[in-house]
């Protein structure tokens, strides 16, 4: 699709929150007209509503399995995303990063490591900027790395130069109606690739992934960057690491280079940060698990006696495995339950031995009845496991609520 091809078509907007407003920006720089349409609580809404246009752009929110857009669509709209727009016109390289968790690490990396070895790197997702603020200065030899969701490329026809997957897991399964549909929207990250192009893939991915498109496969190995300096806590930090820089290493960055830029890498806000040790406990904020396997991870990357603060809004997820984890653990010494998911966390932990607190009214509660649990030299560990929209806005709102709450403490 060319900006050519765009004005002069009946064109909806749909979805005016974080997403689309750099779009629209764009559009009308270009003289390309618009109607946003927003305000709608469920996509149902808009059944009918978006017949009448001839293109539409529907924002991440919005799937594109709803209803809504399989009935403009079938009425003859052309569908479209900021994603798919943004493909269509890049003028640069692009890495495509996707997987269940890990992805703004990861991306974060890669893009240190290429700015390192001198490459002009523009970095976009929910970490870094919106892409079509930097589209128009964007030269052949620039590097574009995006943070992609599924909501992003379920319904995209082109792949990057360089895919990257990580690992894949169920999350999302309110927005998707199965785990099948989960990774089937993923796919596409690599279906349209040529022999040129390179996927950089978790072993453990489904066969469909390792066959799909013409790229080269290839497969990072977190052993590889196991004795490598680093922030980074974690097994599961050290695939991004190892991720990183396969991908990295595909554009000429060597591994002394790679080995620097890790070494300097704080982690990223809410993801499994040591923020300090306070009257001799120390206090991680990993605000950012919104599903059980960043959780869990979270859980083997304890060193020392830790008291789990978990849960959150219930979104479908199963906490069996997370709850094994829970009871296997040499480290975790109780638990604090939050949220609507507080019974099904406290049947997946059936055998704990540990003490488990609930009913926390908000977070200030919560983590004085974490305090209540701890022993000098003992751990508070903030990881959720499932997302926040019961108590906090979000995640960002809840990871910056603990950050707020434990600084309080110094």
């Amino acid at each position: 699709m060319t900006l050519n091809e765009l004005k002069d078509k009946k064109i909806a907007v749909v979805g005016f929150g974080v997403n689309n407003r750099k779009l629209v920006d764009f559009l009308g720089k270009h003289g390309i007209a618009y109607e946003i349409i927003d305000g709608w609580h469920s996509p149902d809404e808009l059944i009918g509503r978006l017949d009448e246009f001839e293109v539409i752009f529907r924002t991440p929110g919005l799937p594109y399995l709803s209803k809504a857009v399989q009935h403009a669509k079938a009425k003859g709209s052309l569908i479209l995303s900021q994603t798919k727009l943004f493909f269509s016109l890049c003028t640069a390289s692009i890495i495509g990063v996707t997987g269940t968790k890990g992805k703004g690490t990861t991306i974060s990396l890669l893009a240190d490591m290429l700015k390192l070895a001198g490459n002009r790197v523009f970095l976009g997702g929910n970490i870094g900027r919106d892409p079509f603020e930097f589209i128009d200065i964007l030269t052949p030899d620039s590097w574009v790395i995006l943070e992609l969701s599924s909501f992003q490329l379920q319904d995209l026809e082109s792949s990057p130069h360089i895919a990257v997957v990580l690992n894949i897991t169920s999350d999302h399964l309110n927005h998707h109606r199965s785990v099948e549909e989960y990774l089937g929207a993923k796919l596409p990250i690599v279906t349209y690739q040529r022999p040129e192009d390179y996927a950089v893939l978790d072993h453990r991915l489904p066969d469909n992934f390792k066959h799909s498109g013409n790229g080269r496969k290839i497969f990072f190995d977190p052993q590889k960057v196991g004795n490598w300096e680093r922030k980074l806590i974690g097994q599961h930090n050290l695939e991004n690491i190892s991720a990183a820089f396969e991908a990295a290493k595909l554009i000429g960055v060597s591994e002394e280079t790679a080995k620097l830029a890790v070494k300097d890498f704080e982690p990223l806000p809410h993801r499994l940060r040591v923020l300090g040790t306070f009257e001799g406990i120390r206090y991680i904020d990993d605000a950012f698990s919104t599903n059980v396997d960043p959780t869990m991870a979270a859980i083997d990357a304890m060193t020392s006696p830790t008291v789990l603060i978990v849960g959150g809004y219930d979104k479908g997820l199963d906490f069996k495995t997370l709850g094994k984890k829970i009871v296997a653990s040499p480290n975790i010494k109780a638990l604090v339950i939050i949220g609507r998911v507080t019974e099904k966390i406290l049947q997946a932990v059936d055998g704990f031995k540990g003490e488990k607190i609930t009913g926390g009214a908000d977070l200030e509660e919560v983590i004085s009845q974490a305090r209540s649990l701890v022993s000098q030299g003992d751990t508070i560990l903030f990881s959720p496991g499932t997302s926040s929209f019961d108590m906090f806005k979000n995640e960002v709102d809840r990871g910056e609520q603990f950050l707020k709450l434990v600084n309080e403490l110094k």
